[in-house]
């Protein structure tokens, strides 16, 4: 089913134990988001480039987002994220299309053609640098030769949408969480 997924991404040895229980934390969710949580939830792949969430933190990535993008409904589920702390979720979990990519460092969301397969067979595969940011996390992890935890991301010192530019210099790992929650409350601040 993610045939093309696993010949690119290769699991890295940091990557959480799993306890292999979707059925615990999802109601409702389509065979193939099913299928992506009960083979991969928790694993981080290529150095930590991407990363797919366990499914016990559904609700904790659900709130990450809604404080940081209040316009979405705790209903979404993240499924994934990457180096740079983005979330990839759908909208329509029981479908497992309407993808979205959402950037706390620049408060952009992004909709990405497909559903949950052609997302990771397609999308991250073709198109991973323009998804992933491969090339700068290249760049990143040959100038610091950092590996990222399952809860680390590459924060901004200034994020973009405060003028902060996309180099090394301005680049440090964070906590996830609270690199959401700083982020999230900073852009609510902006927005009013």
């Amino acid at each position: 089913m993610f045939k093309h997924f696993d010949e690119k991404f290769k699991k890295d040895q940091n990557s959480c134990k799993k306890e292999n229980n979707t059925d615990t934390f999802l109601i409702d969710i389509s065979e193939s988001l099913c299928r992506l949580f009960k083979k991969y939830g928790g694993d981080s792949f290529n150095g930590g480039l991407y990363r797919i969430a366990k499914p016990e933190d559904i609700k904790t990535w659900s709130e990450r987002i809604c404080e940081a993008f209040p316009a979405f409904e705790k209903t979404m589920i993240c499924f994934g994220y990457d180096w740079l702390g983005r979330a990839f979720a759908t909208e329509n979990p029981e479908k497992g299309d309407h993808i979205l990519l959402l950037e706390p460092e620049t408060g952009d969301v992004f909709n990405i053609e497909g559903d949950i397969i052609s997302f990771h067979n397609d999308e991250l595969v073709r198109y991973g640098d323009a998804t992933l940011a491969e090339g700068f996390f290249a760049e990143w992890q040959t100038a610091t030769g950092l590996s990222l935890k399952y809860n680390e991301c590459v924060s901004y010192k200034i994020p973009p949408f405060l003028s902060g530019k996309d180099e090394i210099d301005n680049l440090y790992v964070e906590d996830i969480d609270v690199s959401w929650n700083i982020i999230g409350q900073i852009l609510n601040r902006i927005r009013g």
